[in-house]
């Protein structure tokens, strides 16, 4: 009798990025005299291009109702497993959301350099007073492929606050000394 054969597991590693499409939109607000660009992330799509560039790339530009939509091709959410702490807690908010990074040009042209799933990523560009961070709703197949994420490299261990510690220190403190 013969042996039927095993497959053999796999040796290509699963993705840890995501290749992603982004749609940025400039709309003009204020009267003509003191006019400005209100920027805004109005959605994020799968990059299906099978040779996405290795960093972004304006792809198009389209004009319509005062607005104009930029789409970035060239960008991956890329997951780290030290950042799992804020991914859960990303995911187990009423509406997840994706963050991105953009820098401005001299043109006033905002072109994006990060996307993240870490709302602590996302605040400590936003703490810098300078940088322009957009956020729109994470789409259903990201939270999904998070999880997964999550689920392969464990859930990650949630840090006590400060008084919690404190008061665990000092219920310890009073069993040793009464025990």
């Amino acid at each position: 009798m013969r042996e039927a054969a095993v497959p053999a597991p796999s040796t290509k590693a699963e993705p840890d990025s995501w290749p992603l499409m982004l749609h940025l939109q400039r709309r003009r607000v204020g009267d003509p005299m003191w006019a400005c660009d209100s920027w805004s992330l109005a959605a994020v799509d799968s990059d299906r291009e099978p040779d996405a560039p290795p960093a972004p790339r304006l792809a198009d530009r389209r004009a319509d109702n005062g607005a104009e939509t930029l789409t970035w091709r060239g960008l991956r959410l890329t997951l780290h497993r030290d950042e799992r702490a804020a991914y859960r807690f990303n995911l187990s908010s009423r509406s997840p959301r994706l963050f991105v990074h953009c820098d401005s040009t001299d043109e006033g042209t905002m072109v994006p350099a990060l996307v993240t799933a870490s709302q602590d990523v996302a605040s400590a560009y936003m703490d810098g007073g300078e940088e322009d961070v957009f956020s729109c709703p994470m789409p259903d197949a990201l939270q999904c492929w998070i999880e997964a994420f999550i689920a392969r490299h464990g859930e990650p261990e949630i840090a006590l606050g400060k008084s919690r510690r404190r008061q665990r220190g000092k219920k310890q403190k009073d069993a040793d000394d009464h025990g």
